[in-house]
């Protein structure tokens, strides 16, 4: 009968332990680093337009657009509406509607997607889906 004997050199495993550890790092660096999704995703296939032409134009009411800004403000309490802003105007963009909320982002850029609606006699974005920039 033979006796097998395994010997472990303490630097092989601290080496691959190393590795290991490195590399779980840099996956987690990675992707705090990618876009963080909220809700449904951006549409793609919707237009991409300035806020000012939500105003501007009336034949967006209604219409499925994407907008991109600044976060100015936010609900504080659970980040179910913020107000967006970009170079020409700022909107409010209605998180609660589709059930989804925000952890608080002042001044990140963002952007959103959502049909653009009327309540109280003003003009809002009901969003679907946003993404960090």
């Amino acid at each position: 009968m033979t006796t097998l004997s395994v010997s472990v050199k303490p630097r092989s495993v601290s080496a691959k332990m190393s590795l290991l550890l490195t590399l779980i790092f840099v996956t987690l660096l990675l992707t705090a680093c990618g876009k963080e999704k909220f809700g449904a995703r951006v549409d793609p296939a919707a237009p991409q337009v300035a806020i000012q032409d939500i105003f501007l134009q009336p034949q967006l009411l209604n219409q499925k657009v994407t907008v991109q800004g600044k976060v100015f403000t936010q609900c504080a309490s659970n980040g179910c509406w913020l107000v967006l802003k970009d170079e020409t105007a700022q909107i409010y963009v209605d998180l609660s509607t589709h059930n989804f909320k925000l952890p608080p982002m002042p001044g990140r850029q963002i952007q959103a997607t959502g049909i653009v609606a009327t309540r109280q006699n003003n003009i809002l974005l009901i969003a679907q889906g946003v993404e960090t920039i």
